[in-house]
C-alpha cells in the first residue's frame, strides 16, 4: 500500500457528483432502541437490530488490564445476517434527518469484494503479534487506538503505521462517563488522542470509532460535532465476537466470521487487540485465509471509504 493510502486517514472529503441521492433516515424509530441503556464504567452493549431489545454486555476484568482505568472492549454487532444500514450511499450524499448537518463527501470505488480489518483498543502486548501476522499474510488493517494505550506502547503505534497500516482514533480515555458527557467532551477527548498520535507519527487521523459503537451513545448533535472537525465515524457489520466475554475461544471467533461474512460484498470487520485478547491473535491467520479464499481484497479505512453506521443515532 502506498504512502497516500496510509495517510488517507487524515485527508479531507470532497464534493460529490451532481445528482447524487442520500438515504432518508427519518423512518420510524426501531422499537428496540428505547430499551438500550447507555454504557457506563466498564460495561458495553450490543445493538440488537432484530428488535428484541436485549443488550449484550461485555466486560474486561481489571485483572486482565494493567491500566489504572480499565479498557472496555467494543460491543458485539447485530446477529449474523442482520442488515446494517450504510451511513452514506456510495454516491457520497449524507443521510437526512431534522437537525443533521453533514458535509457531502466523495468516496472511492471499491473492488467487487472488499474487507476492512479493524482492530480496536490497543496497542497492547498483543499488537506486535498481530503485526507479524499481517506482514506474513501481506495484508493491512486499521488500528483504532486508545490514547492511554498509545502512551504505554508508543513504539507499537509507530511500527503499525510504518508497516503500512492505517491509524484511527478511538478516543484518548475510552471512558464512557467522560466522553459521553456531551459532544464537546467527546471531541475534546478525540483531540487529546489526535495530538498524541501526531507527535509520534506525524499524522492526524480523521477516521474514528466511538467506544461502544454509535448505537445508544451517539445522537445528531454528536454527529454534527465530529463532522464539524472533519472526522468520519465507522461502525462495523461483521465481528469476531472477541468482546462478548473476557476471553473467547479462537475457534469461536473464526466460526463467527464464517457465519457472518457470506452474502456481504463489503465488510468492516471488528476485532480487538486489547490487553488479554490473545485468542484473537490465534484466530487471525485463519480468519484472513478464509476471507482470501472467499475472494475478498483487503483495504484500510480513510475518509475516502464510505462508512457503515448503526442507524439509531439519527433519531435522537
Amino acid at each position: 500500500m502506498d504512502q497516500e493510502d496510509r495517510q488517507g486517514a487524515g485527508g479531507q472529503g470532497e464534493s460529490p457528483p451532481e445528482g447524487s441521492q442520500g438515504e432518508d433516515v427519518t423512518a420510524e424509530k426501531p422499537a428496540h432502541e428505547e430499551d438500550n441503556p447507555r454504557q457506563e464504567g466498564n460495561e458495553g452493549f450490543a445493538p440488537n437490530e432484530e428488535g428484541t431489545g436485549n443488550p449484550v454486555f461485555t466486560e474486561i476484568p481489571p485483572s486482565q488490564n494493567t491500566q489504572e482505568s480499565p479498557v472496555t472492549a467494543s460491543p458485539e454487532p447485530a446477529p449474523p445476517g442482520t442488515p446494517v444500514r450504510t451511513f452514506y450511499e456510495l454516491s457520497g450524499t449524507p443521510p437526512t434527518a431534522p437537525g443533521l448537518a453533514m458535509k457531502h463527501r466523495v468516496f472511492k470505488e471499491e473492488p467487487p469484494k472488499i474487507v476492512y480489518l479493524t482492530i480496536d483498543d490497543g496497542p497492547s502486548e498483543n499488537t506486535g503479534h498481530i503485526l507479524d501476522i499481517l506482514k506474513q499474510e501481506e495484508v493491512n488493517a486499521t488500528f483504532f487506538v486508545i490514547g492511554t494505550q498509545v502512551e504505554r506502547y508508543p513504539e507499537l503505534l509507530k511500527k503499525a503505521y510504518e508497516q503500512g497500516n492505517a491509524i484511527g482514533n478511538h478516543t484518548y480515555s475510552h471512558n464512557y462517563s467522560e466522553i459521553y458527557q456531551s459532544p464537546e467532551a467527546f471531541v475534546a477527548n478525540l483531540k487529546k488522542n489526535e495530538e498524541l498520535i501526531y507527535k509520534l507519527i506525524g499524522v492526524r487521523p480523521k477516521v474514528i470509532r466511538t467506544p461502544g459503537g454509535t448505537h445508544g451513545n451517539f445522537h445528531i448533535s454528536y454527529y454534527n460535532a465530529v463532522d464539524a472537525q472533519d472526522y468520519l465515524v465507522y461502525d462495523w457489520n461483521v465481528s469476531t465476537g472477541d468482546a462478548s466475554a473476557p476471553l473467547v475461544p479462537a475457534e469461536t471467533l473464526i466460526k463467527n466470521v464464517k457465519e457472518q461474512a457470506p452474502g456481504r460484498d463489503r465488510i468492516i470487520l471488528l476485532m480487538h487487540d486489547a490487553p488479554g485478547k490473545w485468542t484473537t491473535v490465534d484466530a487471525l491467520p485463519k480468519i484472513i485465509r478464509f476471507l482470501k479464499e472467499q475472494g475478498y481484497e483487503f483495504g484500510v479505512l480513510s475518509p475516502e471509504v464510505a462508512p457503515i453506521l448503526f442507524p439509531g443515532g439519527f433519531y435522537s
